[in-house]
């Protein structure tokens, strides 16, 4: 193991409202989860999965009141995750060069195939001016809602559309090797949550109290898994009775039997606990990465009392 990192923000965030994109057990993506198809005039029709994290920012911001759907535009952020990116693209790429020529090759791939461009894309049509960001790698739904924090504890902004997407390539989910093959399978899915700064309000789903993060080789992970991960809590709540014990609720890749959503696989579980799927009161959840890394997000569920 290594040294933990942690922050325990010297303010709660708020999370004013939660949405998630998750197909039926086939996996299949249908139009109920797809923001209507349209051409940008800058990159042409939009990629497959960018019309699915669409989908998932627009039912967050159908779920906000009035005065968080009223945040500035230049004070609204962005902050995805993802571990494939715009593989979609790229093998879109691949495939035409392949059967047709290089020339066959449209320029609009060029910017729809970089990791950023859901983020990109989702702030245009939104026109949210905040700032943009993107993280990479299984654990990277939760980083990003890390991310999305310090940003309003730095006051770079009022509110940011946080959380995870994945688009698995069909090539990688027929070739998927360990740590991922013992998924039941490999689903696409989205799950965003709106941050905001502030004081808790009456209808928040929660807020967020502290993070920490750690590298664990998998037997450190399983026997911290097991305690209840004790120093994760205590690096993300300095300060907090020794006997603080958040529900845990883990996420980590190829979990036997289990649908694997990759990086929007957290994301997604944070939404459906505060949907109601976790108890009111304290919650750690915590998602390891393919390599060492472990991110912890510690949530609080329990209602504003007015």
């Amino acid at each position: 193991m290594s040294a933990l990192t942690s922050r325990a923000p010297r303010r709660a965030f708020r999370i004013a409202a939660a949405a998630a994109i998750v197909p039926a057990a086939d996996g299949v993506l249908t139009d109920a989860h797809l923001h209507a198809e349209r051409r940008s005039r800058k990159v042409g029709p939009l990629p497959l999965k960018a019309r699915m994290t669409l989908a998932a920012a627009e039912r967050l911001r159908a779920a906000l009141g009035d005065a968080d759907r009223a945040t500035p535009a230049g004070r609204t952020g962005v902050s995805f995750g993802t571990l494939f990116g715009a593989i979609d693209v790229a093998e879109q790429c691949v495939g035409t060069v392949r059967a047709e020529g290089f020339e066959q090759v449209t320029p609009s791939w060029y910017a729809a195939g970089l990791p950023n461009a859901a983020a990109a894309i989702v702030a245009s049509l939104f026109d949210w001016r905040g700032p943009n960001l993107t993280f990479l790698g299984y654990q990277a739904g939760l980083d990003a809602i890390v991310g999305a924090c310090r940003q309003l504890a730095a006051g770079h902004a009022d509110a940011v559309c946080a959380g995870g997407f994945d688009l698995p390539s069909a090539r990688y989910v027929a070739r998927a090797d360990a740590p991922l093959r013992d998924a039941q399978a490999l689903h696409p899915g989205a799950g965003v949550v709106w941050l905001a700064a502030g004081a808790a309000r009456a209808g928040d789903l929660g807020r967020i109290v502290g993070w920490s993060q750690q590298a664990f080789d998998d037997g450190a992970f399983d026997a911290a898994h097991a305690r209840g991960f004790p120093a994760l809590v205590a690096a993300a709540l300095p300060g907090a009775p020794a006997d603080t014990a958040p529900a845990v609720h883990v996420v980590r890749p190829g979990a036997p039997g289990m649908i694997d959503r990759l990086a929007a696989s957290a994301p997604v579980a944070l939404a459906e606990g505060l949907a109601g799927a976790w108890r009111p009161g304290l919650h750690a959840l915590v998602v390891k990465g393919l390599g060492a890394l472990a991110t912890c997000v510690i949530v609080d569920n329990q209602p504003v009392r007015e």
